[in-house]
């Protein structure tokens, strides 16, 4: 969250997705499994995409191994990996120059 609010005035070179694993079927019942979270820590609703992978399918394919994971997507539609925040943040600020 501090990331995507820092970042605001950028948001059309960046996307951040949220995955949450099979135990929801709809964003309804994601609302209600965070709901704490949201209260707590966000102190909103999540102001970017929710992936529900019923399936398991596509965390396979994009690595996900742990929930809740956020994936990140530079400014070239790649995910960024091994780097999470610090590599999308090197990669806009490369790209502004």
């Amino acid at each position: 969250m501090d990331f995507y609010d820092r970042h605001k005035d950028e948001r059309e070179r960046f996307e951040i997705i949220a995955f949450h694993d099979g135990s929801a079927k709809t964003l309804e019942e994601v609302d209600r499994k965070t709901a704490d979270v949201q209260e707590k820590l966000w102190k909103r609703p999540l102001p970017f995409p929710v992936l529900l992978d019923a399936t398991g399918e596509t965390t396979k394919r994009w690595g996900v191994h742990a929930f809740p994971t956020t994936v990140l997507i530079d400014p070239e539609g790649r995910l960024v990996r091994g780097g999470g925040e610090k590599l999308l943040e090197q990669n806009l600020l490369a790209a502004k120059k």
